[in-house]
């Protein structure tokens, strides 16, 4: 399973998975030198803030994230059935690419209702993205897999 190249991308996917909810997706330095916003502890952000408002966006993040570590476990060991591999990386590369669009809109949303002019992203907002490539890249490789194995089985 691990031999192949797909495999190490859907596990470089999970990787950059928990890399997203360790590493910050914002900084706002407001009252403090440096407010981090990470999506593992955005309970105490809210709390620090008063923000309640878009509360059920970072539970819709972390709904998402939920979601794309599961598809991406579940899709490295189904290696027997290319194509239910191939569909479920289609799901897993429609879900990746809410999860960047909420985490845009969080971010946004939270310097707007902060108005701090020294906002920043955080490097936790872009491994979404580098997840995506590897996905598309799991999936070419899962398409040459099958259309390698059809050939075999057209000359048997």
């Amino acid at each position: 399973m691990l031999q192949r190249i797909q495999s190490i991308y859907l596990f470089l996917v999970f990787v950059f998975a928990i890399l997203f909810v360790m590493l910050p997706l914002a900084h706002f330095p407001a009252e403090a030198p440096d407010i981090p916003f990470r999506l593992s502890k955005y309970n105490v952000f809210f709390d620090a803030l008063g923000i309640v408002s878009i509360r059920w966006l970072a539970l819709l993040l972390l709904g998402l994230f939920a979601l794309a570590v599961l598809l991406t476990v579940y899709t490295s060991f189904q290696y027997k059935n290319r194509l239910l591999q191939i569909r479920l990386g289609k799901y897993n590369m429609l879900v990746h690419a809410a999860l960047i669009l909420v985490a845009f809109f969080l971010t946004d949303n939270l310097r707007n209702q902060v108005h701090d002019a020294g906002f920043s992203y955080g490097s936790g907002v872009f491994f979404p993205v580098i997840s995506l490539i590897f996905i598309l890249l799991a999936n070419r490789a899962i398409k040459k897999d099958e259309e390698l194995v059809r050939s075999a089985d057209r000359i048997r």
